[in-house]
């Protein structure tokens, strides 16, 4: 336990880019007593409105909250909510110089209404198609520019399919990152099936891994470690995108990692006390499991502190980010 909270002490100042789909998450929240007249709906009368960096951005603002340093890359609107979701990481002590903000974009929002702690309906606002590769192209130039500084050690990917990432784009990230010593993990999107080479590790959930993999989802047994659809699964996707390692999440289960060098795979149970919200847990292990290995925890290491970290979060309603010394106290209390 001790070695796992020094590893979190040595977050702090570590720096890891993120790169993908960046949100404003906003929550709408209020108490519902009576149905509407027009349909048979809740009325929900709001009595507090709040912004929080979601979808890419949240995977940075979870970063910074443990300690580390990032810039974050991706494309907004020129519009008022893409300029509060800068002012957010920008307030939070993320570097903002690799987002772009582009005319003819809208920035995407999820809008998610609440009466009581829950959750009546998500209203999302997006227009993945107007992503250019200009815009692409924008990107490049600014990742290029900032690596070329040396002063990263890891860059995240995040794929939500929102328009920015295709399988050429992909693979010239990579290819970069590769060209100036960086080592790129991904958090991939089902519908987005790559194949990319070159990764350090990348964290489906178990739906996600399933589709990557094009089999059948299967429902969870209880007990990963004599799963067999899971396993195959694992061995499927080692195999089409051949990452050095595969991290699958399984909710109430826990997490799955697997080796691409052959070594046993590790199963670590699920530290969540209580549930509330998953929304933003895979952000939490990504940003926490890609922070630890940067530290210079070993891949169980991390797993184990992103297992917790993702514990912590899911307690809370809405997308939340974990503060390093709240990571500790939870390792303190269960390690």
């Amino acid at each position: 336990m001790k070695k796992l909270v020094d590893l979190i002490r040595g977050f702090s100042g570590v720096p890891v880019a993120v790169l993908g789909d960046l949100m404003l998450d906003r929550y709408v929240c209020g108490h519902a007593t009576r149905i509407s007249q027009e349909a048979p709906v809740p009325v929900v009368q709001v009595q507090r409105q709040n912004n929080v960096p979601g979808g890419a951005a949240n995977v940075a603002r979870n970063i910074l909250s443990l300690g580390g340093q990032t810039e974050v890359f991706g494309i907004t609107g020129r519009d008022t909510d893409g300029k509060i979701l800068k002012k957010l990481l920008q307030d939070a002590g993320g570097g903002v110089t690799g987002m772009v903000c582009a005319m003819e974009a809208v920035t995407t929002v999820k809008m998610r209404i609440l009466a009581s702690n829950q959750q009546i309906v998500r209203v999302d606002y997006e227009q993945p198609d107007q992503i250019t590769e200009s815009h692409r192209g924008a990107l490049l130039e600014r990742l290029e520019n900032y690596l070329a500084t040396g002063s990263c050690h890891a860059l995240i990917l995040e794929d939500y399919a929102k328009g920015i990432f295709t399988a050429d784009f992909m693979v010239e990230i990579v290819r970069i990152a590769h060209r100036h010593g960086v080592e790129v993990a991904l958090d991939p999107h089902p519908t987005h099936p790559f194949d990319v080479k070159g990764l350090k590790f990348m964290t489906p959930n178990r739906l996600e891994a399933f589709a990557l993999a094009g089999m059948p989802f299967v429902h969870g047994i209880g007990s990963p470690e004599h799963d067999l659809p899971l396993r195959r699964v694992g061995e499927e996707l080692l195999r089409r995108w051949e990452p050095e390692m595969l991290l699958i999440t399984l909710g109430a289960e826990g997490i799955a990692l697997y080796f691409r060098d052959g070594r046993s795979p590790v199963f670590i149970p699920t530290q969540a006390r209580r549930v509330f919200d998953v929304s933003g847990a895979g952000d939490t292990v990504m940003a926490t499991m890609a922070l630890a290995l940067s530290a210079g925890a070993s891949p169980q290491e991390a797993a184990i502190i992103a297992n917790h970290a993702a514990g912590v979060v899911v307690g809370y309603v809405g997308t939340r980010a974990i503060e390093a010394a709240e990571l500790c106290d939870a390792l303190k209390t269960t390690v």
